[in-house]
């Protein structure tokens, strides 16, 4: 004893409360609505750009994209798109025939984006730029474009 088991560790605790009252304002419950059309603008814009989604589209805060279609892993997905300035993770899809170090899909999450307060129009910008780097995952050129318009965009949207 006591094994796993911990004490009632009062910084935890403390930081619950905060996280619990922060979470019953307007303001959290707004930025969540926010969060999750952005998703879906996300997975609309992804969709009309021709990357096949899991789900056909979002129900909260993530895309899962299914690569196969496009003839990229996950993983090359993931290391071009963020020599891009975008950050995804490589992620299983369902039936996955390569496994988790590799994969055949990519998520994408929407907080982030969202927290520097991007809204839909943002979202078919985004879109665009995942789908050209993932349509032209080795070309540097297209990847330095990319990270171009990224980076004007956070530009455009900074973090205060």
């Amino acid at each position: 004893f006591p094994g796993i088991q911990g004490g009632p560790l009062m910084h935890v605790i403390a930081a619950k409360a905060v996280a619990f009252k922060e979470a019953l304002a307007e303001s959290f419950r707004t930025y969540q609505i926010n969060v999750v059309k952005n998703a879906n603008a996300l997975a609309e814009n992804l969709i009309k750009n021709g990357v096949k989604l899991i789900s056909d589209g979002t129900d909260n805060h993530m895309v899962l994209a299914d690569l196969r279609d496009l003839n990229i892993t996950g993983k090359d997905a993931e290391e071009a798109l963020g020599r891009a300035g975008i950050t995804v993770n490589k992620n299983s899809i369902p039936f996955e025939k390569l496994g988790p170090v590799v994969t055949s899909g990519i998520r994408v999450g929407t907080p982030t984006i969202t927290t520097r307060g991007m809204k839909e129009p943002e979202m078919e910008i985004i879109a665009e730029i995942i789908v050209d780097v993932l349509k032209n995952h080795n070309n540097d050129k297209v990847i330095g474009t990319a990270r171009q318009k990224a980076s004007e965009l956070c530009s455009a949207f900074p973090i205060n």
